[in-house]
């Protein structure tokens, strides 16, 4: 029964938000007792592919596919297999340059200009909120892949959000009062408009080069932070992490959104 609704939902034969049939009825049509067929409902459950609510008006639904959930597995798996970061950053090096280059060869104005429009957002954030600068740094690499038109590189990028989102925070938090550090952010920006120059100009080679060089001046950089064990935490919050946090992210979010409404 699983294996059939998960291809019913992958093919799209199920949508998002469809009700799936009552249970008396699903265990009918597939013959078989009801604790078998409400553990096959836990199982897609705990795939994220259908909710279940309970009541009058209760029942399962597809639901839409949470990519952050997902994620988040990720993260923990990789933490448990003890995953470093110099590991993630290998990982960085391998996917984004890339996606930068299919970024090259679209060239789409919209595109470009949200990228515009995140480097802008973040040169505001660097003097007011650091932990926002911080988030819209990793959501700059996000929209190279996100936008890149191969949707197996952002998979595989986004899968990876997660850790790197938390790294930027964490090198944030913990450089908020070394020298130089400001310096290290302008310059961090304007590599950011030097690649987008390049995507405009269509220069697919060598903004590849650019932005791997970029990253690996970057993981020198945020690795000589780190003392001790780099072994990667998605669980732990850092000491001095500011509450209102999700504000940040949902602020961030909703720039995003008003970004591409602008570009459209």
């Amino acid at each position: 029964m699983a294996g059939e609704l998960r291809r019913q939902i992958v093919t799209g034969r199920l949508k998002p938000g469809d009700k799936l049939l009552p249970e008396s009825v699903l265990q009918s049509e597939f013959a078989i007792s009801r604790p078998t067929m409400r553990e096959a409902l836990r199982l897609l459950e705990s795939e994220s592919l259908i909710s279940i609510s309970r009541g009058k008006h209760g029942g399962a639904r597809v639901s839409t596919l949470d990519l952050s959930a997902v994620s988040r597995q990720v993260g923990v798996f990789l933490q448990v297999e003890g995953t470093t970061l110099p590991d993630v950053w290998v990982a960085r090096t391998v996917i984004e340059p890339p996606a930068a280059g299919l970024l090259a060869a679209r060239r789409d104005p919209s595109v470009l200009e949200e990228l515009e429009a995140n480097i802008a957002q973040a040169r505001e954030a660097a003097l007011t909120d650091l932990i926002r600068y911080a988030d819209l740094s990793a959501e700059f690499s996000n929209l190279i892949t996100r936008h890149c038109g191969n949707k197996t590189l952002h998979l595989l990028a986004s899968l990876l959000f997660d850790i790197i989102r938390r790294q930027h925070e964490h090198v944030t938090e913990r450089t908020r009062e070394k020298a130089g550090v400001d310096r290290l952010r302008q310059e961090s920006l304007r590599t950011r408009e030097q690649a987008v120059q390049m995507m405009r100009a269509g220069r697919v080679e060598e903004v590849e080069r650019f932005w791997k060089s970029h990253l690996e001046h970057m993981r020198d950089l945020v690795l000589a932070v780190y003392e001790g064990p780099m072994t990667i935490d998605v669980l732990t919050r850092e000491p001095g992490r500011p509450r209102a946090l999700s504000k940040v992210r949902r602020q961030a979010s909703s720039d995003r959104k008003r970004s591409a409404a602008q570009a459209r």
